[in-house]
């Protein structure tokens, strides 16, 4: 008798969802509790920054992957890897000048 072992899902648009579900809420979570008193959350900024970064690169790899289709989703993807880097740069920032 064979037994069918599970595989990892192979559909990349699925996985997406549920980091985009998953780190959202995250993000949403973070952004209530640091706005309800900002000044003993301080420490959230640059975590919610980084967040939105991962998901602007996971998009963007995403994207370029599908990148096969056509130009447009060439240039979309490049662009969402852009803002992920400026997100990621604005993360770095905050972070520095909370600390300092």
């Amino acid at each position: 008798m064979y037994i069918e072992k599970k595989k990892p899902p192979k559909n990349g648009a699925m996985i997406l969802d549920v980091l985009h579900i998953s780190l959202g809420l995250m993000i949403v979570i973070l952004g209530v509790l640091t706005f309800l008193n900002p000044e003993n959350h301080m420490l959230f900024f640059p975590v919610i920054f980084f967040l939105g970064s991962v998901l602007n690169f996971a998009d963007g790899v995403y994207t370029r992957s599908l990148a096969a289709r056509g130009r447009r989703n060439r240039k979309a993807g490049w662009l969402t890897l852009l803002v992920g880097v400026l997100l990621l740069g604005l993360s770095v920032l905050s972070a520095l000048s909370i600390w300092r």
